[in-house]
């Protein structure tokens, strides 16, 4: 059983009259088969104006919130529901995915597979191949932004070091002991950058050394 939906090859176009507001009289079951008909050949937006109809007259049933899945606020009802459904876990970690709550959409995830375990149920591979996906995700996103931290520190350390360089050139050929102090001031620049970012890696080709 999976739990994402695909139209089978071939599949036969449903009624007409399934595109057309569904009668009064149908109950919520009925509708949400309808629904489930058109998700199946892609008529998306029918198919969750259909949904909606079933959830009016059904508010309390959490597969009908899952089938929609319009928003995170339909998972979260869904789940407020029914603490234990695989598909509000499911769904919600994408809701997460797409807003790029990585942490979120893991922890969906686990939740989701956990509770496929409990309840003996049997989504293929859906489930884990997606926890690898957001682990992918998150795991890049954390690269990116250290990266990116740094190139700014290294930027900046550059920056500063060159300055001090050139200023202290200048009071090195003034005194007998001013190569040293100049030295002296360089290193206590470099190491205080450092200690106010520890976490990023020193640039390894800077010279502490004035020439």
């Amino acid at each position: 059983m999976k739990i994402g939906k695909q139209c089978a090859a071939g599949a036969a176009e449903p009624p007409e009259k399934m595109a057309s507001s569904p009668e009064k009289s149908s109950t919520a079951q009925e509708l949400k088969e309808q629904g489930n008909q058109l998700f199946l050949c892609r008529k998306y937006q029918e198919a969750a104006t259909c949904y909606s109809k079933t959830i009016n007259r059904n508010p309390s049933v959490a597969v009908y919130y899952t089938n929609r899945t319009l928003s995170l606020a339909d998972c979260k009802h869904a789940l407020e529901l029914d603490p234990h459904s695989v598909k509000a876990h499911f769904f919600l970690c994408q809701c997460h995915l797409e807003l790029e709550n990585y942490n979120e959409a893991i922890g969906n995830l686990q939740r989701a597979y956990n509770l496929a375990k409990e309840q003996r149920l049997n989504f293929g591979d859906d489930i884990p191949s997606a926890l690898r996906v957001a682990k992918k995700k998150r795991w890049n996103s954390i690269e990116e932004k250290r990266i990116n931290q740094e190139n700014k520190l290294h930027a900046y350390l550059t920056k500063l070091i060159l300055a001090e360089k050139e200023r202290f050139l200048k009071f090195r050929n003034s005194s007998s002991d001013g190569s040293f102090l100049a030295r002296t001031k360089l290193t206590n620049v470099y190491l205080s950058v450092c200690l106010y970012a520890p976490q990023c890696v020193p640039p390894s080709k800077l010279c502490l050394c004035v020439i």
